[in-house]
């Protein structure tokens, strides 16, 4: 089994092969400063405030020392799409699967790559015996809720947020 190499503390894969998909397409875990650089134009149309590839490098490396793994679609070297996310326990959901981060490269969309990451993350939360795959979306994201519907997830929650000095 492989290890995760974007933080010191290895981590396992949670997947003992890539995946398989139509027109050459694998998923895939991304490992190391080099793989996650390559996922950084994918990531940056979901997250802009991300300033550069380093950023992004940065955090993900900083987020994987609490479970962050990136989940990518592959064409050869190039990223297509990506899911964020972590193996979570909290008092709301019990032992789940958090998706932080969901995108498919604004070329690609339409390529079912996205419900693809979706069933690989299930497969993922079920072999971690967890309860449940927890992601949020913005409330104004009306493309995504009847994309996150459509592929079988429930609306069960209204997040409240209150913004608490300048973010990082």
């Amino acid at each position: 089994m492989s290890t995760d190499l974007i933080c010191e503390k290895p981590m396992p894969d949670q997947m003992t092969k890539p995946v398989a998909l139509p027109d050459g397409i694998i998923l895939r875990h991304a490992h190391g400063p080099d793989e996650l650089r390559a996922c950084f134009p994918v990531i940056f149309q979901l997250r802009p405030r991300l300033k550069d590839a380093e950023t992004w490098i940065e955090r993900a490396s900083g987020m994987a020392t609490d479970g962050y793994r990136v989940l990518a679609a592959w064409e050869g070297n190039r990223v297509l799409a990506i899911a964020g996310y972590r193996i979570m326990e909290n008092l709301i959901h019990d032992h789940f699967l958090y998706v932080d981060d969901l995108v498919t490269a604004e070329s690609e969309r339409g390529k079912r790559l996205g419900a693809a990451l979706l069933t690989e993350l299930s497969a993922i939360g079920t072999d971690e015996y967890c309860s449940s795959l927890v992601l949020d979306t913005a409330v104004t994201n009306e493309n995504a809720q009847r994309f996150y519907k459509r592929e079988g997830l429930n609306n069960t929650a209204i997040r409240f947020m209150k913004p608490l000095g300048q973010p990082a």
